[in-house]
């Protein structure tokens, strides 16, 4: 009887143990569905890199030394803050100097348009009367002479002599009437036009000056962090390359490539949920905001870039995300 018992207790707890383990089996195999039917709703059909949609390269656009780096990797910056210093003291120079070209230039017009003075008017009258009257003494010697040699009291040479001396008080009158009528009239237009064109180059030669000084300082041109510094104080900068990068981790795209029939059940503005393996159990959203027209040669895939809402500042550019379409 005891051991009729015995066997019986034990096939009761068996078949207890089977019980409770068909039980556990039948709950996992539940969660696991479930996660699976979560993981079906949305169906990925795209993936690509995360990348910053706003990054910039500073360069310096002048060879120059390095006086003063103001950020490192991981400094915030504003759009318009300056970045990096470059020595200037020989730009500075060159702005001076061409200062004082414009400066010359321009005292030189308003002399040429203003510089007439009465006493010397009256000094150019006095020339003119003088050559006026060399002329009369010039013109009355010729006649005298043409007439006795039409005479034939004096020879051929001395006519000749007379005509010279007539020529030459004709044309000092002249240079002398010239020169009062532009003392009176002021400087003639093609002199003024002159003295303009010489005022118009040295100010052009002052804003490429200033424009070369003006490049010596580095600025960000949108706000970001600082990702990447390849310059310090002292080196030189060379013209075109790269000195410093900011990106910016507010401005996050995917750029995925979809396959022609998926590509044509998409749209622009289409809101799509993103998947990223670096962070578990988190779905983001995002919402395409270009599909390119042109269709990749090689992988016949059409770019699809898609913006991302990261309240978290959970994302960083680099990651692999999947995008997939909200049913």
């Amino acid at each position: 009887m005891k051991k009729t018992m015995l066997v019986c207790l034990v096939v009761a707890l068996m078949l207890s143990g089977c019980g409770s383990t068909n039980n556990g089996n039948t709950s996992n195999n539940s969660k696991t569905a479930e996660t699976t039917a979560e993981q079906a709703k949305n169906k990925y059909i795209m993936a690509g890199k995360i990348e910053a949609n706003d990054q910039a390269n500073i360069a310096s656009k002048i060879s120059a030394r390095v006086s003063e780096v103001l950020v490192d990797v991981g400094s915030k910056v504003n759009a318009g803050d300056t970045i990096v210093k470059l020595d200037t003291q020989d730009l500075q120079a060159q702005v001076n100097q061409a200062q004082a070209a414009v400066d010359t230039a321009n005292a030189t017009l308003t002399n040429a348009m203003n510089s007439t003075r009465p006493e010397q008017i009256s000094q150019a009258q006095a020339t003119l009367d003088s050559a006026n009257e060399a002329y009369d003494v010039a013109k009355k010697n010729y006649d005298r002479t043409k007439a006795l040699v039409d005479a034939g009291a004096n020879t051929q040479q001395q006519l000749e002599a007379a005509h010279q001396q007539l020529t030459t008080a004709e044309s000092q009158q002249k240079s002398a009437q010239e020169q009062l009528n532009m003392l009176n009239n002021g400087a003639t237009q093609t002199s003024i036009d002159v003295y303009k064109a010489q005022v118009a180059q040295a100010e052009a030669a002052l804003k490429t000056a200033q424009t070369t000084l003006n490049n010596g300082t580095l600025t960000a041109p949108i706000s970001g962090v600082v990702n990447a510094k390849s310059i310090n104080v002292g080196e030189m900068a060379s013209p075109g390359a790269t000195l410093v990068s900011i990106s910016n981790p507010d401005a996050l795209v995917v750029n995925a490539y979809a396959p022609l029939d998926i590509a044509g059940q998409l749209q622009e503005g289409q809101d799509v949920v993103v998947k990223v393996s670096e962070v578990d159990n988190v779905e983001f959203d995002g919402k395409i905001t270009v599909i390119n027209s042109k269709l990749n040669s090689q992988s016949r895939n059409i770019l699809v870039k898609v913006s991302l809402a990261d309240p978290n500042s959970q994302l960083k550019p680099g990651m692999f995300a999947e995008i997939g379409l909200k049913e």
